[in-house]
């Protein structure tokens, strides 16, 4: 039996996306989108001279195998007590001026951090979904951060602050933690402890032996005394044989020989999904198209992995769909929007992100 099987729903569609991951999954997913934004937010991080750590599910990965796990769907950082300043009148302000979601944690934990998200459609919900196909609906993954608040007791260990976090009850000295090490995890670099194998061991164990797909309190799979190269082998062939990296209406043959005409433009309606619209570039061979639909710029990940030469316009019309279009701008090339107020957003939001690190930016009109 393939170990990695029960992570997958065998009677829906298996098509694989930038933005949404493998869309019969049954994890909580880490995808390229997501990566797009950790890469944005640790890099303010740094220019700010931020001190933190970056711990927990993503070093799991890095210890075990130099990448971080599939289900990783979200980022773990800690800051001590004398960061916290930096961070709140510093850090936060800047995150929120480039269209970030910044709000500290709810009680019984108040005070002991924040949470840094995008790409949410619905502020109150993660399972809100878009149309990749006909009849083929997909969750895009909020990108999110939290930010633990973190103290030293007089015994030299690490506590978190308002007991938000793992550790609270854990023997982990500060002399493991500080003054870090730099690694390289997929497409960014973080700040990771010191000693962050010695933490690992501690905190989880032989991660190499025991594979728990686990997120927001939701156990998908636990495999206690499973090699992970086994799982590893397994959840790779099952990706390579089941699951497609196309939308369902292209061929690999039709996407080879796909040649954009110069000139040759369209805007997609509005409630285009994902595969009638790389359907219509590739059967049109259009070279510029524009993105009308609310959802739709989620989408430019993929197109542009598809169809790199061809421009895509996005046309904005709320709050949301500005910082959107900001956060995702390294694929779009140029933005449009509706009034006055929402070319405002997105040209603060911008401006502000610019400042931080140079980053190439979509024209607006």
């Amino acid at each position: 039996m393939n170990l990695a099987a029960p992570l997958f729903n065998s009677s829906l569609p298996a098509i694989r996306t930038s933005i949404a991951g493998i869309s019969n999954a049954k994890y909580e997913q880490l995808t390229d989108g997501s990566k797009e934004i950790y890469k944005q937010v640790l890099r303010i991080f740094e220019r700010h001279k931020l001190e933190y750590f970056l711990f927990a599910g993503a070093i799991v990965g890095y210890v075990r195998n130099g990448r971080m796990p599939p289900w990783n769907d979200d980022l773990d950082v800690i800051i001590f007590e004398d960061q916290i300043k930096i961070f709140e009148d510093r850090i936060l302000p800047l995150l929120r001026e480039c269209g970030y979601a910044c709000w500290p944690v709810a009680a019984p934990y108040a005070g002991g951090g924040y949470h840094i998200l995008a790409l949410q459609q619905d502020a109150n919900s993660r399972h809100a979904s878009i149309e990749l196909a006909d009849g083929i609906q997909v969750v895009v993954p909020w990108a999110q951060i939290d930010v633990f608040y973190t103290s030293v007791d007089e015994a030299g260990f690490i506590r978190n602050l308002s007991n938000w976090g793992m550790y609270h009850t854990k023997e982990v000295p500060e002399a493991w933690v500080r003054p870090g090490t730099f690694v390289h995890l997929d497409s960014f670099r973080a700040r990771v402890f010191s000693h962050y194998e010695d933490d690992i061991w501690h905190e989880y164990g032989n991660v190499a032996k025991n594979i728990v797909v686990h997120s927001h309190d939701k156990v998908a799979l636990k495999l206690m005394g499973s090699d992970w190269e086994k799982f590893e082998f397994d959840y790779d062939a099952l990706l390579s044989t089941n699951v497609r990296g196309i939308p369902p209406s292209l061929s690999r043959t039709r996407l080879a020989e796909f040649v954009p005409g110069a000139g040759q433009q369209i805007e997609a309606s509005a409630d285009a999904n994902f595969d009638t619209i790389a359907k219509m570039i590739c059967e049109g061979g259009f070279s510029e198209v524009t993105l009308t639909g609310a959802d739709q710029s989620f989408w430019v990940l993929d197109l542009k992995r598809l169809f790199p030469s061809v421009k895509l316009d996005v046309l904005i019309s709320t709050e949301k769909e500005a910082k959107r279009a900001v956060h995702l701008r390294q694929f779009i090339d140029s933005v449009k929007c509706s009034d006055p107020a929402v070319r405002k957003i997105y040209e603060d939001c911008l401006l502000a992100t610019d400042a931080t690190f140079n980053s190439k930016r979509g024209n607006s009109t």
